[in-house]
């Protein structure tokens, strides 16, 4: 069975010879650990996409404040200033691009590549050995908190303002013209993301999810719905309060953050709205301060409740800032086992 077929099976909850893999290569990964990480993934290759061999990133002196900690600092395409204090690491949103009404309503997203027939040869050439599940950067909690910040945003909700929701329709709109762009280019799949819960509950009550978010997430969702592809999401946060809104929404599969879940609880609800999983291996703790042994424990347990190779789950893998080098090639080599 070849990545391709062992994709298709698990997303279609079909039996598989082996668990498998999806790798994200961070950066920080290689950065820590350089060329053993390297070594490690090309012998043991990923099912979602073509292993190439990464460059050991090297951090450039400036990139130190006097103290000798890293500090950087810099704008991304939508205007939102962050500041980096660990390598590999997100940034905290320290200036925002719309900071009043009148910020909204003026403000302009990045401009789209308009290389389709680029986009149409990529996942051509892509189709021939992976299934094309292709990542997106759509979402709107996560945009908007970027661009005006958290706390402002969670109050913009409440408030219900004609400019915000304007703000929200026209990402919605931005977001589904890139998801179209995947439709038209031959996408079997299509990633989403955004975060929605906190490691106990949901970041704001299920009324409002449903009034302010989920409308949007549709608009964005549905060309991809409608050409039948399968559609992947992730969320941080104990979600499980939305499974059914995702199943309306037409969601396949999910990337769940599973340590705030009962795994066995997780899996009874899987089966029940029929999503597959990908399975990220808890990364806060076992994985950063945990031993060889917890881990390769941890990987067993997955497996005897998800059984992924009897279709419906896959292993994520990534490998983090402050993972110890023998407890991700525990990790990956306790998947190859399975």
């Amino acid at each position: 069975m070849n990545s391709r077929e062992r994709v298709m099976n698990v997303l279609a909850g079909k039996p598989v010879d082996r668990a498998a893999v999806q790798y994200y290569y961070s950066p920080v990964g290689y950065y820590e650990h350089g060329e053993k990480l390297n070594t490690l993934y090309d012998k043991y290759h990923g099912d979602f996409a073509p292993f190439e061999r990464h460059q050991i990133p090297v951090i450039s002196k400036d990139k130190y404040d006097k103290n000798g900690n890293y500090y950087d600092i810099n704008a991304d395409e939508w205007g939102t200033t962050y500041e980096f204090r660990t390598y590999g690491i997100m940034g905290h949103a320290s200036k925002f691009p719309v900071n009043t009404y009148e910020d909204a309503k003026n403000y302009k997203f990045p401009e789209m590549s308009n290389d389709s027939a680029g986009l149409k040869n990529y996942i051509s050439d892509y189709k021939k050995k992976y299934f094309s599940l292709m990542g997106s950067s759509a979402s709107i909690c996560e945009r908007m908190w970027a661009i005006r910040g958290f706390e402002q945003f969670m109050m913009d909700i409440y408030d219900d303002s004609d400019e915000i929701n304007a703000l929200m329709d026209r990402l919605a709109e931005y977001f589904r013209l890139q998801v179209e762009a995947l439709v038209l280019a031959g996408a079997e799949g299509v990633s989403f993301g955004d975060d929605f819960g906190t490691q106990e509950s949901l970041l704001f009550s299920k009324d409002v999810f449903r009034r302010v978010i989920k409308p949007r997430l549709k608009h964005m969702m549905e060309p991809a719905v409608k050409a039948g592809l399968h559609i992947h999401f992730h969320s941080c946060g104990k979600v499980l309060e939305l499974f059914d809104d995702f199943k309306d929404l037409g969601v396949k599969s999910i990337w769940p953050q599973l340590p705030v879940y009962d795994m066995k609880e997780l899996r009874d609800a899987l089966k029940y709205y029929d999503f597959s999983i990908a399975i990220h291996t808890d990364r806060a703790v076992t994985m950063t301060s945990g031993s060889a042994e917890e881990v390769r424990e941890l990987v067993m347990l997955e497996n005897e409740i998800f059984k992924p190779k009897d279709g419906g789950a896959w292993f994520y893998v990534e490998c983090d800032t402050g993972f110890p080098f023998e407890n991700i090639r525990t990790l990956v080599e306790s998947v190859y086992s399975l």
